[in-house]
């Protein structure tokens, strides 16, 4: 399977090297050595019954299976640890062992059902979750976790290295947890959580966790909070940089993510889960886009027919975004960057580089009309999306008399996006003409022609009045 370090969330395909089993299709949520990775694996019967006929692994290995029986827990047998005098629960890597794994998995399944406010009916409606725990692989490789097609259910396995920091674990744990809730009932086809949700639920699992989701072998429980208990590491992180939009959080670029971007987009997902748990009926509709999730083809179809009342499209979810952002962290007009600033990073992102055919390695600034209208979409593609982050990078900062305009560009772009994408893949009412390229192409353009001359009045509203003239003498 293709396990590589960095890769953005795909679907692909691959084959196992056994003839008794179909082709695997797996689906990444992400790669980074700081995030669990998700790899979902629909495999057959044959196949499944083949890997339980192999001999064990390790010959000292030990099965463990957790107080509620909806994990059972695989490694080789450890002897007895002691940890250093100066170990601090969470700080860094911990060696794993069945019996402290499977106490993890069910404290970390407890406060994540205390999220959702739901009670434990694994047993009537849920899967086993498997873990693995194998030596071999290495602590920063990525975190697998496999759904196989069980009867009329699933059975997850999760697959660990021996050492592993207890953020990452929780993480992986979290992951399970969420598919099995997000894939109730039937195992017709995988349900795609988003990376965000995950996130922010392991963020608030380990901020309730008192004790830490690994129990410490030989020493005292502390029963010390470990964190705060409330937002203020979020709101400290969120306010000393531009905190994501939710367009980043939706479609984080894991490639180009630096440590402090991860951070940013952990605490973001931390704060996003909190505030729509907060909207009237939020818990409730949380529970439902989870539950549906299966039935949609991805999560912001689900994510928008559940949150109805609130938001409309996923810009309606921009703003409010935007909005609870700015008053979380206290980000307000004087904090905001200056208007002749912000137009002119404005100005400098409706340019973007580009090359044009047959012109070499040759570059120039190209105005976004021009990229409509003469470029072909796979070409547009790349550098709509990165004009987006810059967009929403901006608006963050804009001052609030100049945000609306920004949104409007967003709006522009993201539904042409939206509307290019799916040529060709929609089935649409007989005797209505599928929309062509070019007529889609001049739409947005016509649309960008309208927001460019609202800018261009602000702009002329900018502009410093002439001094007046001196009295004639």
């Amino acid at each position: 399977m293709n396990r590589r370090s960095g890769t953005h969330p795909a679907r692909c395909q691959a084959r196992s090297p056994s003839t008794s089993r179909q082709p695997v299709a797996l689906l990444r949520l992400a790669t980074l050595h700081r995030v669990s990775a998700v790899l979902i694996g629909v495999l057959t019967l044959a196949g499944l019954a083949s890997t339980h006929a192999q001999a064990p692994a390790f010959p000292q290995e030990l099965a463990t299976t957790s107080q509620s029986g909806q994990f059972v827990v695989t490694g080789p047998r450890v002897p007895g640890l002691s940890p250093p005098r100066d170990f601090q629960p969470g700080s860094g890597p911990r060696t794993l062992t069945p019996q402290t794994v499977a106490i993890a998995c069910e404290r970390v399944k407890a406060e994540t059902l205390r999220v959702f406010a739901l009670p434990d009916l694994w047993r009537s409606a849920g899967a086993h979750i498997h873990v693995a725990i194998d030596p071999r692989q290495r602590t920063n490789a990525p975190v697998a976790i496999e759904a196989v097609p069980f009867e009329s259910t699933w059975k997850f396995r999760v697959q660990v290295p021996s050492t592993l920091s207890e953020e990452r674990l929780t993480r992986a744990i979290v992951q399970a947890v969420v598919l099995d809730l997000s894939n109730r009932p039937g195992n017709q086809r995988a349900a795609e959580p988003p990376l965000w949700l995950v996130e922010g639920i392991t963020q608030t699992v380990l901020e309730c966790s008192v004790e830490g989701p690994l129990p410490t072998p030989e020493t005292r429980i502390s029963m010390e909070v470990r964190r705060q208990g409330n937002l203020a590491q979020v709101r400290e992180q969120l306010s000393r940089s531009s905190p994501p939009s939710f367009y980043e959080l939706s479609q984080p670029d894991l490639e180009n993510m630096s440590d402090r971007d991860w951070r940013r987009f952990s605490a973001g997902a931390h704060l996003c889960l909190h505030e729509l748990q907060r909207l009237p009926e939020g818990l409730a509709r949380i529970h439902q886009w989870v539950f549906q999730l299966q039935n949609h083809w991805n999560w912001q179809t689900g994510f928008i027919e559940a949150f109805q009342p609130h938001f409309r499209s996923l810009l309606d979810t921009e703003k409010w975004w935007a909005i609870t952002v700015a008053n979380f962290t206290g980000r307000d007009a004087a904090q905001a960057w200056p208007r002749e600033f912000t137009l002119r990073k404005l100005d400098e992102a409706l340019q973007p580089v580009g090359i044009l055919p047959g012109a070499g390695s040759r570059a120039r600034k190209m105005p976004l009309e021009e990229i409509l209208g003469t470029w072909e979409f796979p070409r547009q593609l790349p550098v709509l999306r990165q004009l987006l982050q810059q967009l929403h990078a901006i608006r963050i900062n804009a001052p609030p008399d100049l945000r609306p305009l920004l949104f409007r560009y967003i709006e522009l772009i993201e539904d042409y996006v939206d509307s290019r994408s799916r040529v060709g893949l929609t089935t649409f009412v007989r005797g209505q003409a599928p929309p062509s390229p070019k007529l889609l192409a001049r739409d947005v353009i016509r649309r960008l022609r309208d927001v460019e001359s609202e800018r261009a009045q602000t702009v002329i509203e900018e502009e410093p009045a002439p001094a007046p003239s001196g009295p004639p003498s």
